[in-house]
């Protein structure tokens, strides 16, 4: 992989302002699991495409932070659901890019991915000679908006360079026209996380957009399986509301008290935990 560029962006607020700015409105009861505000997140999408140019000039950059803005008609329907930041709130977004094939990008790795695509999206993807790698590391905002804006940083790229995003940490991808109905949408939905069964694990995939690690709950079989499912939506909806770390002793509802472990691989980051099924 190579980087080529690396931008920073400082998103002053639309609404809300400095230091007198009002508190950030109640979210809704049924966002109850989402982290609070200030909380560090991760997002990174991998827009697909043919262009070997893309985003790798300043115009280029200077358009896609308009559309994180909201300055042209496609995306101001996106900036305009991010309805309060913090005054000091910075926005940032890097840029990696990697010609195709790729060792981190193989075939192999995209092929599950781009699997539910369309099929000319699809044969558009799989056709791709250049990726580009959109990381933003930044606090979480009410009602998961810090995704919209780093969202429409990937979405600019996928409409102005004829890609595909990938969403790398749910492991789903989406067409421009998709990816733009989800950030204009009222709500996110839940296509932002995943939760997979793999081998004798249950596992989230995106808990890390929302500022918190994706969980895993192993050594689960086929009798044990309710008891693990119950323990494993349970364990989610803690990390969700109040995050979670590797040594943390951690009481579940109507389950006995377990230590939160390291997943090790897979998954191999530091943003997952795991813990023993029932």
């Amino acid at each position: 992989m190579r980087t080529l560029l690396v931008f920073a962006s400082l998103l002053v607020a639309a609404c809300g302002g400095g230091p007198t700015a009002a508190p950030p409105p109640a979210i809704d009861p049924d966002l109850a699991g989402l982290p609070d505000p200030h909380r560090p997140t991760l997002q990174a999408y991998l827009v697909l495409t043919r262009d070997p140019a893309a985003m790798q000039d300043p115009t280029a950059v200077a358009a896609m932070w308009d559309a994180v803005h909201g300055k042209t008609p496609r995306y101001a329907p996106i900036r305009g659901h991010v309805r309060w930041v913090p005054g000091d709130y910075a926005l940032d977004v890097e840029l990696d890019f990697a010609d195709l094939p790729h060792p981190r990008f193989s075939t192999e790795r995209l092929a599950p991915l781009l699997a539910a695509l369309p099929p000319a999206e699809r044969a558009k993807a799989e056709a791709a000679t250049l990726g580009v790698l959109f990381q933003s590391r930044v606090d979480a905002l009410p009602d998961g908006n810090h995704i919209r804006l780093a969202g429409a940083a990937a979405l600019y790229a996928a409409d102005r360079y004829d890609g595909v995003v990938v969403d790398l940490l749910a492991r789903r991808a989406w067409t421009p026209a998709a990816w733009h109905g989800e950030l204009t949408a009222p709500r996110l939905s839940d296509r932002q996380r995943r939760f997979v069964r793999a081998g004798d694990a249950l596992l989230t995939r995106g808990n890390p957009k929302f500022g918190a690690p994706d969980v895993r709950v192993v050594g689960v079989t086929e009798h044990n399986l309710a008891a693990a499912q119950a323990r494993f939506a349970a364990l989610d909806a803690h990390v969700l509301a109040r995050g979670g770390a590797v040594g943390e002793r951690v009481t579940l509802p109507g389950d006995a008290p377990v230590t939160l472990a390291a997943c090790g691989h897979p998954p191999a980051d530091a943003d997952c935990v795991q813990v023993p099924a029932p």
